[in-house]
């Protein structure tokens, strides 16, 4: 099995090991009697951030994106070891949160230090783009961030959000245009909007995210909607999303799963350019994949009514909220990989 297919598919099972609990937690929260996780649900946010999204990034950054700039994928043995560290980082967060951020940060570590090809010349000659040198920004921070937590010797959950959050703006910078099919404005905005928010989200200053918003909304030029309407729903959804969290920064719940799961995954689901890449690269084969909205209306009606219910409305059929969430993600994965493996 090639270290790139193995390390997708210890994401996959980091996503359920860390997204089962956070079902269970919220349906108890709303008066369901069993949760057989309960002792998971404390680590849940680190499996889903450092293991599910962690595997995914680094996939991003060893395989599909070094193919396309360097030509090649990284070395096998610093995959294997990024899968590795990752691995039992996430694993050991659940009996030693300190040991597990130390893990973690050697994984984070290795895809830095292999961050460092992206600010060479491309196998075509190609100086670094912005999105290169956003990457190696991103990266940083989240080394400086993790480093912090071990130091201060506690975590703080929300912070972790930087990662992925930040990594996708990065992403952004080089593949928004293949999705909208509109040119970005100049580099400087999406630059800046990165900036304020990272600080907005350290700070919890919503004027700082809501400017980050304008800012990155505005040079995405997802409004334009000149693209295909399957990445633009989904890109625009997540807008929404991120606006949503940067307005509603004191209600920590809303707040937090409007970017972990209303942004993220409505990225993950929408930006199909990176996907195909990433299985392409993958796989060692092109494919073609039919998407399907089943999973971004599960997804959203289920995240909707978790917001209703934050907010004080409570019905019945709420209790139905974190079950759809999670079948949405997981229904999304399996379409998409039933598609690649025929």
């Amino acid at each position: 099995m090639k270290a790139a297919l193995f390390l997708m598919i210890i994401g996959i099972l980091l996503l359920l090991l860390g997204g089962i609990p956070a079902v269970f937690e919220f349906m108890g929260i709303q008066g369901f009697p069993l949760d057989p996780t309960s002792s998971l649900f404390p680590s849940h946010w680190f499996l889903m951030i450092y293991g599910f999204f962690g595997a995914l990034i680094g996939n991003e950054v060893l395989v599909a994106l070094s193919v396309e700039w360097t030509g090649r994928t990284a070395d096998n043995k610093l995959i294997i070891l990024f899968i590795i560290f990752t691995l039992i980082g996430s694993i050991s967060f659940i009996y030693n949160q300190q040991l597990g951020l130390v893990l973690i940060l050697v994984a984070m570590s290795i895809l830095l230090y292999y961050s460092k090809e992206y600010l060479g010349r491309s196998r075509i000659g190609l100086n670094p783009t912005l999105y290169n040198w956003l990457l190696f920004l991103s990266l940083m921070v989240t080394v400086t961030i993790i480093d912090v937590q071990i130091s201060l010797g506690y975590v703080i959950p929300y912070l972790n959000l930087i990662f992925p959050v930040s990594m996708v703006f990065a992403v952004m910078a080089r593949d928004i245009s293949l999705v909208t099919g509109v040119k970005p404005t100049k580099g400087w905005e999406i630059s800046l909007a990165l900036v304020l928010l990272i600080l907005g989200m350290t700070f919890r200053l919503d004027f700082l995210m809501i400017l980050a918003w304008i800012l990155s909304f505005h040079t995405s030029r997802i409004y334009k909607f000149k693209g295909r309407k399957y990445p633009i729903i989904h890109l625009f959804t997540a807008w929404l999303y991120l606006l949503i969290g940067s307005i509603f920064v004191f209600n920590y719940d809303i707040f937090i799963h409007s970017i972990a799961v209303g942004f993220l995954f409505n990225t993950v689901f929408g930006v199909d350019v990176v996907l195909m890449d990433l299985f392409i690269n993958t796989f060692q084969k092109r494919v073609s994949i039919k998407p399907s909205y089943a999973p971004y209306f599960l997804l959203n009606l289920g995240l909707l009514m978790r917001f209703i219910y934050d907010l004080g409305l409570s019905l019945p059929f709420f209790l139905l909220s974190a079950p759809l969430q999670g079948i949405g993600i997981l229904l999304f994965f399996i379409l998409t990989l039933r598609q690649v493996i025929k």
